[in-house]
């Protein structure tokens, strides 16, 4: 489901089936929607805020970071400013150039250092992993609404083309949730003197991490408080992965060398259920198998998305590395390649969405 403020604390929901039909109902004010939901069991997922400008289409996706009560910059923002703050030392020389050209500014630009390289792939990969659980949303609203006003609301089982997406977003997930975490870990390499061209991956960080390494470094001791590393059985000095990330490099590791999602026949279809049928208000569920048991692959989705946003968010914090916002002044500015009334049109100023799931 999702809300739409049109005005200051003015909401309406939907989809909700009135007499037959999938409307948008309201007008909640913010602390009575947040009721709504939260009687019926609904998990928020993020806050999107969406305009269109000349033709041009805008979504800002904001997602919830567990532990905090302000979501405006969210991890990818975060590890963006980064690798914005070490680019903007690195090229401080870039403004005693006279008339340089487009080529000799990408060329400064693009050498990059090893921790920009790795903080601005981090943000690429945790903005990739935005859009996939976006569009993962919108399919399971779309489907939703389609059930609706169909009438397929007793259980009955569909599929359709548009199944496809749902099934290449779910792998594209699980491909960027893996990035990121070999990011990190190159980033952790760097920080304890390893390379990070060859210790470029978790699996390989865990090869040569040992003790004093948690001891000299934030971001390691980081990993291993919240129970990602822990030691070995039949080592005093060797480590190996446990708890949340080893939970999703197994289930990205099912998708991507063994079994695809979507490949087993329940998974093929979805299906919409009561959840107050009186009120109109439904949710749509997609089975995901999971070794003897049966899942919603959104709620699996969700639960991984809330980790590795919560993880990167923590990370960047407490990297001790520059993530505040980058400010220009007139001196930086080298040059320009958009129309400024454009981008000035550009700036989202409307109402943002929020987007929600029913576990």
């Amino acid at each position: 489901m999702r809300a739409a403020e049109i005005r200051d604390n003015t909401w309406h929901i939907e989809p909700i089936l009135d007499e037959g039909h999938a409307c948008a109902k309201g007008f909640f004010h913010t602390t009575k929607l947040g009721a709504f939901f939260h009687q019926y069991g609904f998990k928020f997922i993020a806050f999107n805020r969406i305009i269109w400008s000349q033709g041009n289409f805008n979504s800002s996706w904001r997602p919830l970071i567990p532990g905090q009560t302000n979501h405006l910059r969210g991890p990818a923002d975060l590890w963006g400013s980064v690798a914005a703050n070490l680019s903007d030392v690195r090229t401080e020389h870039l403004t005693q150039m006279v008339r340089p050209t487009q080529q000799q500014i990408a060329a400064i630009l693009d050498n990059h250092t090893e921790a920009e390289r790795i903080a601005r792939s981090i943000s690429l990969s945790l903005r990739n992993i935005d859009i996939s659980v976006e569009q993962i949303t919108e399919f399971y609203n779309e489907q939703l609404v389609n059930h609706m006003s169909s009438g397929r609301l007793s259980g009955e089982r569909v599929s359709t083309s548009l199944d496809q997406t749902l099934f290449a977003y779910v792998h594209t997930f699980f491909m960027h949730l893996g990035a990121v975490r070999d990011y990190l870990a190159s980033l952790c390499a760097l920080r304890i003197d390893k390379n990070p061209q060859k210790v470029d991956s978790l699996a390989r960080l865990v090869d040569v991490v040992r003790s004093e390494h948690f001891e000299s470094d934030d971001l390691l001791r980081l990993f291993h408080a919240r129970g990602y590393f822990r030691q070995k059985p039949s080592s005093l000095d060797k480590f190996e992965t446990s708890g949340w990330i080893k939970e999703a490099t197994d289930l990205r590791n099912e998708f991507m060398h063994k079994c695809p999602y979507g490949d087993r026949f329940v998974e093929e279809m979805g299906f919409t259920e009561a959840v107050d049928q009186a009120a109109g208000v439904f949710r749509y569920v997609r089975p995901l198998v999971l070794g003897n048991t049966e899942d919603d692959v959104q709620n699996v989705i969700l639960q991984h998305y809330r980790e590795i946003t919560g993880l990167c968010y923590e990370a960047a914090v407490t990297s001790g590395m520059n993530y505040s916002v980058l400010t220009l002044g007139k001196d930086d500015i080298i040059s320009i390649g958009l129309n400024a009334s454009s981008l000035l049109r550009a700036i989202p100023l409307d109402s943002p969405f929020i987007a929600v799931h029913s576990p």
